[in-house]
């Protein structure tokens, strides 16, 4: 309806010059084809309005569930893709490109259509008008395609080679603000602020070189679609003076032209979107076509409705990669539901991979692990990480309160809950010393706390879970051994029923253990009771004599600078 409005106009104008012209017109005439084309284009406003709004809606929708998709996907990618992707990158991605996709989808797609349509109408009404003259007025417009084909696929290649480098710049933005506490630490502001200011050059660059080649093509088109206007005012000049054709007919044809011309401009401007789009749709498949993790494609069909807690490797053996070193040899181990494990060993014995082959974040070998006798890629993946409450090595906090990064863990806890958690890794002074206590915001990556106060509040965050599991991989080592004692104290009624797995650096931490296995170039050398280990006078007698006599310098240390 919009482009019909538009095409009436020109043929109005005709009949209304042509009844002028020709003397026949009165005075109703005279008020009949200004409200008539007043009436077309008014009708014309509101029609493109509605128009747009639900193109622009439409992407916006398209948009909205292409984000959504690519950001649940994002969730199911195993823990090895976002070894080698960086994370700068991916926010361009959900940024940037999304923008790119939404600009073709909506703007591009209502102008192609726009385009099509108009040009076609337009055609079809100069060729009624005039069959020649429009054979006439289409002479540029092989030189306009053929300059579309050769800049297309050079815009499409430098439009990528463009986002690609956003994503480079997005990312170091990202590493340096993340990291801004070692930059400033080791006075490096100058040297990032000038490695910034090399990749800035370098983008605009790329940009400028993309500028200068749109730079040839608006012109070229520009000078080609106003020569077809100029053979047209020619040629029907001297029809007009002819008086084979009418001056109306000839406004009308120009008008009709004019409406050519603009589809015909807007090529370019079509093919920056299209291209500019093409780009970030590949970059935003390249995520989506990225497999999942296993645990993913096989979830489990077991049907378990409560685990536990009996734990057993069977002979397992594992690397990362196909073509990698084995990080972990022939491991045997059975940890009955409601014992306590502890594990100890060389730093890179493979205790942190053990771990984390039970909540399936990386994938064991079949047949090797199994929960209550049921083989691991049995249980339904759900099922498995609730009943496992981890707390990592590397301790991630999010920017928001100390309340939602321990409920994180369990938002459907109650507040008393939270604060049985909260006393269980004693994290209750450090609470109670913030002015907003538990409504403080931790800021990026819990910034705002010590090591300790972090480690304890990702011990209450996997406490509050409340499930049969609990794995701690080195939870306590930025926290001062009085602290860690009064906490295995409060542990013990709450791990009573529970099966723990407690990776530690100190034998203090795992001495009241069930069991404690000592792990050394990813084999299990010891095994035992504290008692048991000590009477070997093995690698674990060896490693606590170490630590014993540490502690006994440091009680000698102390006392000496007491009595200075």
């Amino acid at each position: 309806m919009t482009d019909l409005c538009g095409l009436a106009i020109p043929w109005l104008t005709k009949d209304a010059l042509d009844t002028l012209l020709a003397g026949s017109g009165t005075a109703i005439t005279l008020w009949k084809y200004p409200a008539l084309i007043a009436l077309a284009a008014g009708v014309q406003v509101i029609f493109r309005y509605f128009w747009r709004t639900y193109v622009f809606g439409f992407s916006r929708h398209i948009e909205w569930d292409v984000r959504n998709a690519i950001f649940a996907h994002l969730q199911r990618l195993p823990l090895s893709y976002f070894s080698h992707t960086k994370t700068g990158d991916l926010m361009s991605r959900l940024t940037n490109d999304m923008v790119s996709l939404r600009e073709m989808l909506g703007m591009g797609a209502m102008a192609s259509l726009d385009a099509v349509l108009m040009m076609s109408a337009s055609l079809l009404l100069m060729v009624v008008i005039d069959p020649w003259l429009t054979l006439w007025s289409l002479l540029p417009l092989p030189g306009i395609t053929a300059l579309m084909l050769v800049a297309g696929n050079r815009i499409f290649n430098r439009y990528r080679d463009i986002q690609r480098h956003l994503s480079t710049l997005s990312t170091f933005v990202q590493e340096n603000l993340a990291g801004i506490r070692v930059v400033q630490a080791y006075a490096q502001e100058e040297n990032q602020q000038e490695y910034f200011g090399g990749l800035s050059r370098e983008y605009r660059v790329k940009n400028l070189d993309l500028v200068k080649r749109w730079g040839y093509f608006w012109p070229v088109t520009s000078f080609l679609s106003g020569l077809a206007a100029t053979v047209v005012l020619w040629l029907g000049g001297r029809k007009v003076a002819m008086q084979t054709m009418s001056l109306g007919e000839l406004a009308a044809f120009y008008g009709y032209l004019a409406m050519l011309t603009w589809p015909m401009m807007a090529v370019g401007y079509v093919i920056t979107l299209y291209q500019r789009g093409s780009a970030a749709l590949a970059r935003l498949f390249e995520i989506l076509d990225a497999p999942v993790a296993a645990g993913y494609q096989t979830p489990g069909t077991g049907q378990v409705s409560k685990l536990h807690g009996k734990i057993e490797f069977r002979n397992l053996s594992f690397r990362y990669a196909p073509d990698a070193p084995l990080v972990l040899q022939g491991i045997t181990l059975t940890i009955p539901a409601g014992t306590w494990c502890g594990i100890v060993g060389e730093t890179g014995a493979g205790k942190s991979t053990l771990v984390s082959l039970l909540p399936r974040l990386h994938e064991a070998p079949p047949g090797t692990i199994f929960i209550d006798d049921v083989e691991l890629r049995e249980l339904p993946l759900q099922t498995l990480k609730h009943a496992i409450g981890l707390v990592s090595q590397d301790i991630f906090l999010f920017s928001d309160t100390i309340r939602e990064n321990i409920l994180f863990g369990n938002g459907g806890a109650t507040s008393e809950e939270l604060d049985m958690a909260v006393d269980l890794a004693q994290l209750t002074p450090s609470i109670q010393g913030f002015t907003h206590q538990f409504d403080t915001i931790l800021g990026e990556r819990g910034v705002r706390l010590s090591g300790g106060q972090k480690q304890r509040t990702a011990l209450a965050r996997a406490l509050i879970k409340n499930s049969p599991i609990l794995i701690l991989d080195d939870a306590f080592s930025s926290v001062d051994t009085e602290t860690e004692e009064r906490i295995l104290e409060q542990l013990k009624g709450f791990m009573r029923g529970r099966t723990a797995i407690v990776i530690s650096h100190r034998i203090s931490t795992v001495m009241a253990a069930d069991q404690i296995i000592y792990l050394k170039d990813g084999r299990i050398v010891e095994r035992g009771s504290h008692e048991t280990l000590l009477a070997l006078r093995g690698h674990y007698y060896r490693m606590y004599r170490r630590q014993l006599l540490t502690r006994e310098l440091d009680a000698l240390s102390d006392n000496g600078g007491a009595r200075r």
